[in-house]
């Protein structure tokens, strides 16, 4: 990634100071050139960075001290969620799968096998007729376009967005609003590392476990955990499939 073309971007600078610093080009603890070297060095106007600084500082991942100068802050102890919802929204970053490492997949991934069944299990005690039938004919979409990875990651957020209002929890809702970005792109990598078959098995065990909770023989406990289970299946595919991509 050229740096130069980042910042010709929109919030290029921002952009660019975030990815630094997630890469690590930017060191904890590091403190930064004075304003004028600093922008002397990434080419562009003190206001701008000014700016773009002040925005970093806001997400705790830079510390301006008053007549002293800028701190690098480790992300990992000070940054939130919206360090990495910022960051997967960068084009450059949804661009160039390569800046994310393996650590951080991985992290993201078991966190989504955690979390994602649960969710599912809050849904599901409110699912009606009706909602069963259009996350049956999201699934269906899903399976008839199994190779068209585009496709199944547009239906796939549509069915999450499903789940997400019929949890009907703030929390739930404000969670899934705020990681947006890191969700939908971990639902591409999610489909775009599994075999077509693995694929096709995934959707067929979500769709097996919507037909047994229309006809009343699904235990709802059982289910969250045997969902959890294939998303294992699935986060061990991909970590193969990432590790010899990449590594």
């Amino acid at each position: 990634m050229n740096d130069e073309t980042i910042i010709k971007s929109d919030n290029g600078i921002f952009n660019l100071l975030l990815i630094k610093l997630y890469t690590r080009q930017l060191t904890p603890g590091e403190k930064l050139p004075s304003l004028r070297t600093f922008a002397k060095e990434l080419g562009v106007d003190q206001a701008s960075l000014r700016i773009a600084l002040k925005q970093l500082e806001m997400m705790n991942l830079l510390d301006i001290r008053r007549s002293d100068g800028v701190y690098i802050q480790d992300f990992k102890e000070t940054g939130g969620l919206d360090f990495l919802t910022t960051l997967f929204s960068v084009k450059e970053i949804q661009e160039n799968e390569s800046i994310l490492d393996t650590f951080l997949v991985e992290e993201v991934l078991s966190f989504w096998s955690a979390i994602y069944p649960e969710i599912m299990y809050m849904a599901s005690l409110k699912f009606s007729s009706l909602d069963l039938k259009r996350f049956l004919e999201i699934l269906d979409s899903q399976i008839e376009n199994i190779d068209d990875i585009d496709k199944l990651v547009d239906l796939d957020i549509k069915a999450q967005e499903m789940l997400g209002k019929l949890a009907n929890n703030l929390i739930v809702s404000l969670f899934l609003n705020s990681m947006a970005p890191l969700i939908k792109k971990m639902t591409d990598m999610l489909y775009r590392c599994l075999t077509s078959e693995t694929r096709l098995r995934f959707l067929q065990a979500k769709k097996k476990g919507v037909y047994r909770l229309m006809n009343g023989t699904l235990d709802l406990r059982v289910s969250t955990q045997n969902f959890r289970k294939e998303m294992e299946v699935c986060r061990n595919e991909i970590r193969k499939s990432f590790t010899e991509k990449y590594i």
